[in-house]
């Protein structure tokens, strides 16, 4: 089947959902809908704040992170907005924001995310979370998207969305990983839980200590109504990308525009959840050294993004930040999710406690699994070719050294 006829076909698809939607698309009283155009996405943003709450949600289900992850789409994006939503009784109880885009003739479908491989999940309602309507969601934004192959990234292992995904398509290139945090709601003690911390032979005061000896500083917690920090989120931007210039980490994402775009809106937005999005600072002589960005929710702090002033790396700047952060959360009875990654920093905070996340490759459609196929065979006969020239070159080689 060519590319105009599939393309004819999920159009038609498409249309068909939009119109018999709310008459067809329903479990146990939920009614499923796409939102596809930016002004009704926006208007989503009161009811889906209300969710978000009501669910605990993590930062990245939240319309902030949603929101600022769209307008931060490169101009000439072939990424479109399809955004799943569910019903009950007119109340919105669930949300999935997904893109659209085209690679080749296979479609796909992917979360509404910075292209960072940020985590992702669904977000419901506490009293819908059951696995037959996740399924039904599943199936409707399948149905809707008329999507070939969905890019799933870091989806907690454990979740309702993982567990559907992998159990009713076919699934490839999956990838386990673990993701760190501290449990620190109800310890009292600090002191008690440093030294409980493993991998570290040193109190966190000692780099604080080391700090102090070379230059003054002090730690400063902003918000979007500071008039500062909208140059600290510039720096940490600036620096994030001479950071990874030195150590030579090769990131389209820390080095678009899209991350500038991002992480300006998320943070300085004023239409946004207040008190969220906050940045720690590390000053010294009225300029940064250090700035680590959060979420901040009813019951966790999770870490975002984290800098320094490479000239200083020698004294630790980020470290320290980084054990000021924890404290802080400490002593606000809140948990950290240290976000994916295993730095070093990560697995001593959180005592190796970890949950695992996984990102797959869901195959719906027969087209997709065989253009997977065709992918994986490609990239086999490509290694075979390389490896038969490395061997002919390395025969010639020999028998010019040999002269027979």
């Amino acid at each position: 089947m060519d590319l105009t006829a599939r393309t004819k076909i999920q159009s038609a698809a498409h249309s068909f959902f939009h119109t018999h939607r709310q008459n067809t698309m329903t479990a146990d009283a939920i009614s499923f809908d796409v939102v596809d155009d930016i002004e009704r996405f926006r208007a989503l943003q009161r009811e889906w704040d209300d969710l978000w709450r009501l669910a605990d949600g993590q930062f990245f289900q939240s319309f902030a992170f949603c929101h600022a992850s769209l307008i931060a789409e490169e101009k000439g994006s072939r990424r479109k907005l399809h955004c799943v939503t569910g019903r009950q009784n007119g109340r919105l109880v669930f949300v999935w924001p997904l893109v659209t885009y085209w690679n080749s003739v296979w479609k796909y479908a992917a979360p509404l995310a910075p292209r960072n491989r940020s985590p992702s999940d669904i977000l419901v309602a506490p009293e819908c979370g059951s696995e037959p309507l996740v399924k039904s969601a599943w199936d409707a934004a399948l149905k809707s998207t008329g999507a070939d192959i969905v890019e799933l990234w870091r989806v907690r292992s454990s979740s309702l969305l993982c567990r559907c995904a992998t159990t009713y398509a076919a699934t490839r290139r999956t990838q386990i990983e673990p993701t760190y945090y501290a449990s620190l709601r109800g310890l009292e003690d600090w002191e008690a839980f440093c030294r409980s911390r493993p991998g570290r032979s040193k109190h966190p005061d000692y780099l604080k200590r080391k700090l102090a000896k070379h230059i003054d500083f002090n730690l400063e917690v902003l918000d979007r109504n500071d008039a500062r920090t909208s140059s600290v989120v510039n720096w940490l931007v600036s620096h994030k990308r001479e950071w990874a210039h030195v150590k030579d980490i090769d990131s389209q994402w820390v080095f678009s525009e899209s991350s500038d775009k991002f992480w300006g809106d998320l943070m300085l937005n004023r239409t946004y959840e207040a008190g969220v999005m906050r940045v720690f600072v590390l000053w010294h002589q009225q300029r940064p050294i250090a700035a680590l960005i959060v979420a901040v929710g009813a019951k966790r702090v999770d870490f975002l993004t984290v800098t320094y002033d490479m000239e200083l790396a020698k004294l630790s700047p980020g470290t320290v930040l980084l054990d000021e952060g924890v404290k802080w959360a400490f002593e606000h009875g809140l948990d950290v999710d240290f976000t994916p990654g295993s730095e070093p920093y990560k697995v001593s905070w959180s005592g190796r406690a970890s949950y695992t996340t996984s990102s797959f490759l869901v195959l719906p459609t027969t087209w997709g699994l065989m253009g997977y196929r065709a992918k994986m065979a490609a990239k086999k006969l490509q290694g075979m070719m390389g490896r038969a020239v490395s061997l002919l070159s390395s025969r010639h080689a020999e028998v010019d050294r040999t002269g027979g």
